[in-house]
């Protein structure tokens, strides 16, 4: 157990810092720069809830177009995660307009550098060691996976931020607990679960741990208590602003997904799923110090926390990378342990030589990935957009495959059409095709079903699907117009290769 644990509780001070007295004016500055050249120079897609979880959802509450998903229709989703950028849109239409588009991505630098601001003070907070503090951050910021998702609009993002800013505060030696820090903290960990209800496991096991160490426990759970209740009242006062009914998202996302397991439609990962994929992936080169810091550090009650959330989180029939974001400060934490360790026992050349390595081969995984891979469907939206004779387009893809009005911003494209993909609200999951799969199924039957009425002047497909559908396009007037590379592999089939572009000609 390495030295900075067991003597936490011995040099904790007597008044724990907050944010506003430990961050730096320059610090701030300079990470809100980074994170700003971060979100603007991205130019790839990663996956549907980026648009259409927030920035479709805020668009359409801004400018009243848009195209507004299932899941907001069924109210699954608190309103506090888009309005955030629906503040952005309507501040941005107030002072510059023209640069409406480019609101979202300042909104995710700015949230962005608060969570980069916020794992410095938790690391700092946590190990009382400004040099764990500084090698933590830098090791955070050179994260690819953060450089890749922490910017975008994804919820998970978000609730990574509001999870790392609650354990700023956080009581994590309850003899030194004072609750004005801790009415902080929690504020930021029950708005984290309003968001992402799922993160209420992290939330669940800090709280027992707390509990269970505290002088005054009752009192603990009292103060608790009124500020969910006040928090959860506040929450529908919001939600009903957003939705113009009474309405409880948090009840109706743990009626899809728990009571009728709904989930599983979008997909069913092994148990082992974050252990062997999520972790490695989200650690790449960093993988070797996490596990000797975990094997090390094991007694670390915040490890503890870790790993039982990670099960938690493993006994969900559906994952994804983004799933276990919030437990990313965690791992960087007991990251930077090792390499300290290493720091101070390697020369000076070999140090050098390793971590300068690391950097580059992160720098260049965050590139590709943000500049490279999936960067066709970013580029087909600002073809749309910049090519008057685009009148409207049909997409025969995966449902979501592009961004929407969020990026398009342009009523003429309200009569455009894409494949959905709905779960089984009403009809048994069993057997169910959705729209995409129907289509994915028999693509020429499928399309001998479109009315006339509805064959657009431009269609985009992927180039997986060309062979089978060409043919068939050229009976309905339709050839290629262009054509924009879109990845070198992709995890889904039906999305492997360029997306191309088809126009139809006038006299069909």
């Amino acid at each position: 157990m390495s030295m900075e644990i067991r003597n936490r509780a011995r040099k904790a001070p007597k008044q724990q810092p907050t944010l506003q007295k430990e961050s730096s004016s320059s610090l701030a500055v300079g990470l809100f720069i980074i994170r700003i050249a971060n979100s603007l120079t991205i130019t790839t897609y990663f996956q549907p809830d980026e648009y259409f979880q927030a920035l479709e959802v805020a668009h359409h509450y801004v400018f009243g177009y848009g195209f507004v998903t299932w899941e907001w229709k069924e109210h699954l989703r608190s309103a506090i995660h888009p309005l955030i950028y629906a503040l952005g849109y309507k501040t941005m239409l107030a002072i510059l307009e023209d640069w409406i588009q480019v609101s979202p991505k300042i909104v995710g630098a700015l949230m962005a550098c608060i969570g980069d601001v916020a794992a410095y003070l938790f690391f700092r907070n946590y190990t009382r060691s400004e040099q764990l503090a500084r090698i933590g951050l830098v090791l955070w910021v050179l994260n690819p996976f953060n450089w890749y998702v922490l910017t975008r609009a994804f919820s998970n993002s978000f609730e990574t931020v509001l999870t790392i800013v609650a354990w700023v505060y956080w009581p994590w030696d309850s003899s030194q607990l004072h609750y004005q820090s801790y009415v902080c903290a929690l504020g930021f960990a029950f708005v984290s679960c309003i968001v992402r209800p799922t993160n209420a496991i992290i939330w669940a096991c800090l709280g027992v741990n707390l509990l269970l160490k505290a002088k005054k426990p009752a009192r603990i759970i009292v103060v608790s208590a009124i500020e969910l209740v006040v928090l959860l009242g506040a929450n529908c006062l919001v939600d009903y602003a957003f939705y113009g009914s009474v309405t409880f998202p948090l009840y109706n996302f743990l009626e899809f997904n728990v009571v009728r397991n709904l989930s599983v439609f979008y997909g069913v990962a092994p148990w082992h799923f974050y252990l062997f994929q999520g972790i490695p992936l989200m650690m790449m080169l960093y993988l070797p110090f996490l596990l000797v810091s975990l094997y090390k550090n094991y007694r670390d009650p915040l490890v503890h926390s870790g790993v039982i959330v990670l099960i938690g989180f493993s006994l969900i029939d559906h994952k994804e990378f983004r799933f276990i974001y919030p437990l990313q400060p965690l791992m960087i934490l007991q990251c930077a342990y090792a390499v300290k360790e290493a720091l101070a026992k390697w020369p000076r050349n070999k140090s050098y030589f390793i971590f300068g390595s690391i950097a580059l081969l992160h720098l260049m995984v965050a590139f590709f990935f943000t500049r490279v891979n999936e960067r066709g469907v970013i580029d087909l939206i600002g073809y749309m957009k910049s090519s008057p004779e685009i009148d409207t387009v049909g997409f025969l893809t995966p449902c979501h495959s592009t961004p929407w009005q969020s990026y398009l911003h342009d009523t003429k494209f309200e009569s455009s059409w894409f494949l959905t993909c709905e779960p089984p609200l009403t009809v048994p999951i069993e057997g169910y095709r959705d729209e995409s799969d129907q289509f994915y199924d028999d693509p020429i039957g499928f399309m001998e079903k479109i009315p006339d009425s509805k064959w657009p002047s431009h269609l985009v497909i992927f180039e997986a699907l060309k062979e089978d559908v060409d043919e068939y396009l050229a009976n309905k007037g339709y050839s290629e117009k262009k054509r924009f590379f879109n990845s070198f592999f992709h995890w889904d089939d039906r999305r492997k290769g360029d997306v191309i572009v088809y126009q139809r000609s006038k006299g069909n």
